[in-house]
């Protein structure tokens, strides 16, 4: 049975973990909901970006969980325990109408509170292959959002739906002209803390792309460690490079870059995703259950990325000659995109808010 919507307070609980890759999408969801004259507020860990965003916010004690044992495997259970305490007290004093959860340890306390107080609850998995709390978290949910078609099969097929990843709308509605000509520009990002590995390979190998040095710029985003000799680097060096320690409006970025060297966390691949962007992806080799790499593997099977491994990484300048020489293939493989089938994901996000499903068993 379905819940008419006007039934309960549209006031909506959204928990996410630390890392941008839960995070950029439950920011991307709550700005649509807030249009829609949603009151939207956060759990989770303390998040700089949520707090520019300027919505209520509520931390959570729980703590990563470490699947060898160990002395810390006792604390991460009391802090587990006491934010199931919290998140119910939480419901208790915003009485939300809905409950959605973007995975990560964070996630599955609000979820199975939500689950005890008989409030709907809306769970989403970023990557292809689901994490550990999404699993739990299945359980107690109504619905199971996933942004590959392929994880469904990870799921209680009445309770999965594909809906993609929600992509902020500062990147969906970028004005992106056709930039596959001299120069080109080379967007560098790893993740929220950048990429040390990344970082270093790219810097080792400026001598070797010296000579396509007046074909490129690089538009760098180091994180805090590497920013200053990768600055330095650059110039001695004589390559026009804009460095970024980080970059909130990486909108900016994606709007002048003809490809992109990155991780393949779930976020980044939406992002990718919605501007056809063509990429050379090095996923992070010891991200739980690999699942980076299988992200990767998604756009390099449909021509859109080319996939280095990161025991590969000496390739890369090798990579990078080959596509500014060749700006054909730069431009085939942002119409390979057109292979992949893609949901809106706000607007399926928004239907199934609507009209969520009765309270799961």
């Amino acid at each position: 049975m379905k819940i008419d919507s006007s039934q309960f307070k549209k006031k909506i609980l959204i928990a996410v973990s630390s890392t941008g890759g839960h995070i950029y999408p439950g920011v991307a969801l709550a700005a649509a909901l807030k249009k829609k004259g949603w009151d939207v507020f956060f759990v989770g860990k303390k998040s700089e970006i949520i707090a520019r965003e300027g919505y209520r916010f509520y931390t959570l004690s729980a703590v990563g969980y470490s699947r060898a044992l160990s002395v810390i495997t006792p604390v991460f259970f009391i802090k587990f325990f006491y934010s199931i305490i919290q998140s119910v007290k939480i419901l208790l004093k915003e009485k939300p109408g809905i409950v959605i959860g973007f995975g990560g340890y964070v996630s599955f306390p609000a979820i199975f509170s939500a689950w005890l107080m008989n409030i709907p609850s809306i769970i989403h998995e970023q990557n292809l292959i689901p994490g550990l709390a999404n699993k739990f978290s299945a359980r107690f949910a109504n619905k199971i959002c996933v942004s590959f078609e392929d994880s469904k099969k990870y799921f209680p097929s009445k309770k999965a739906v594909f809906t993609g990843n929600p992509v902020r709308s500062e990147i969906l509605n970028i004005s992106k002209p056709v930039v596959y000509k001299v120069p080109f520009t080379v967007l560098i990002f790893g993740g929220s803390q950048g990429a040390h590995n990344i970082n270093t390979a790219l810097i080792n190998s400026l001598d070797k792309l010296s000579f396509v040095k007046e074909k490129i710029r690089f538009i760098h985003i180091t994180g805090e460690n590497d920013f200053e000799i990768a600055k330095n680097t650059y110039k001695n060096n004589g390559f026009i490079t804009e460095a970024h320690k980080y970059l909130y409006d990486i909108e900016t970025a994606y709007q002048n870059a003809s490809f992109v060297i990155c991780r393949a966390g779930a976020t980044t691949i939406a992002e990718l995703i919605a501007l056809k962007m063509p990429a050379i992806l090095i996923p992070y080799p010891y991200s739980t259950e690999d699942h980076q790499k299988a992200n990767a593997k998604y756009l390099a099977e449909n021509g859109c990325a080319i996939l280095i491994e990161e025991k590969e990484i000496k390739k890369l300048p090798e990579e990078i000659i080959k596509l500014v020489n060749n700006p054909g293939i730069l431009a085939k493989m942002s119409e390979s995109y057109r292979k992949i089938s893609y949901p809106d994901p706000i607007e399926t996000f928004l239907n199934l808010i609507e009209k969520p499903a009765s309270p799961a068993e």
